[in-house]
């Protein structure tokens, strides 16, 4: 028994719902007039759970690999080594010419086209991803000599 927070009710049962973004109380009047339907509740989501087989399915990890820079033009250099038209090389690939298109122009496309041309060309695409190292010293212009100087000096 409780309050409905929509009319106002006193001491009637009420359901958890979501009104407007929002998680109330509301009586079963209200609740059937604006045909609300109430939240599900973690018990109510093992009551419908058991006995269904768990799934073993688990997330493959992804490497992080990245397209080699200039790689539109080493697709359409290799096409061109190997004398295939862009509608050849699109039959050999599996793949639509549109795509084939792109990708010379410079568009990156899905890692699952990409690879039926890396495999139907014979070449490397994709590269090992390694974070710049981006570290610098310093010259602050003075500030002493440091221990590494006088090291030096001797």
């Amino acid at each position: 028994m409780g309050d409905c927070e929509l009319c106002g009710a006193m001491n009637v049962g009420t359901k958890r719902v979501s009104y407007h973004k929002s998680n109330i109380e509301a009586c079963v009047r209200c609740c059937e007039k604006m045909n609300l339907s109430p939240l599900r509740t973690r018990e109510s989501i093992r009551s419908r759970s058991v006995g269904k087989k768990k799934s073993n399915y688990k997330p493959k990890l992804t490497t992080s690999k990245s397209l080699v820079d200039n790689f539109s033009k080493k697709i359409s250099m290799r096409r061109s080594e190997k004398n295939l038209s862009k509608n050849d090389l699109a039959k050999k690939a599996n793949v639509r010419l549109i795509d084939i298109q792109n990708i010379e122009s410079g568009k990156i496309l899905e890692d699952k086209v990409v690879q039926k041309i890396e495999k139907a060309l014979e070449i490397n695409l994709f590269t090992d991803e390694t974070a710049p190292d981006v570290r610098r010293v310093r010259n602050t212009g003075g500030g002493g000599m440091t221990l590494g100087d006088y090291l030096n000096e001797n």
